[in-house]
């Protein structure tokens, strides 16, 4: 079963891989309220206000959460640099999905699998944006939705999630799912409270995600 990582190495991880921590920062964030816990706390009303405008202007449907078994995701209020991307720009992460993400990229790469970070934190904002700029090079909402999650929805708004890639796989793609790095998270990602959020079939409409890997502190191994 996955223990939430020690404060010992958080304070590790923090100063030899983070470029910019605030000191001890997972250990001083508590479990209790990491956006990372089993029960993270809920959206505000005025937070779903915001989100419920900004879907609105994209074109929305209003009842799309709800079809789709969507809840309001909190944005993230503590975030440490996690790593950098495969384009070397920094990658925000929760503290906690920070210390989980390293041990897992460490033991990967004991084992000989390399796992490169595409993306981590992304705001409501950002969520748009992406939709903005499919439905620009004309894509339907309803294609551009079974690849983002609208704004307000996006586990990557709670900075616990994460999208992975390894060299020489096309980043954010479906092929991603047959390489060893894959096989290696399916084994290997519950052992540090990383599951795939998105799979075949997955009750929420959205494509196969074999990149995309949500931390959940304290979780049980998948069955």
């Amino acid at each position: 079963m996955f223990a939430a990582p020690s404060k010992f190495f958080a304070s590790i991880v923090c100063s030899a891989m983070f470029a910019i921590c605030t000191p001890h920062a997972a250990a001083a964030q508590s479990l209790e309220t990491s956006a990372c816990s089993a029960s993270p706390a809920s959206a505000t009303a005025p937070y779903q206000r915001q989100v419920a405008n900004i879907d609105r202007e994209l074109g929305v449907q209003s009842d799309y959460a709800s079809a789709h078994d969507l809840s309001p995701i909190p944005e993230a209020t503590q975030l440490v640099i996690a790593g950098r991307d495969i384009r070397g720009r920094p990658v925000k992460l929760d503290p906690h999905a920070a210390v989980a993400l390293k041990e897992m990229i460490v033991a990967a790469e004991a084992q000989g699998v390399t796992l490169q970070i595409v993306s981590g934190y992304r705001s409501a904002d950002y969520q748009a944006g992406l939709l903005r700029d499919k439905l620009r090079h004309g894509m339907s909402m309803q294609s551009a939705l079974r690849i983002n999650a609208p704004p307000g929805y996006s586990e990557h708004q709670s900075g616990c999630a994460v999208d992975l890639t390894t060299p020489h796989s096309k980043a954010a793609d479906a092929s991603f799912a047959r390489t060893r790095a894959y096989a290696w998270l399916t084994k290997h990602a519950a052992e540090y409270g990383f599951r795939l959020s998105y799979p075949p079939g997955n009750s929420h409409g959205i494509e196969f995600e074999p990149w995309h890997w949500r931390y959940v502190i304290g979780a049980p191994p998948a069955r």
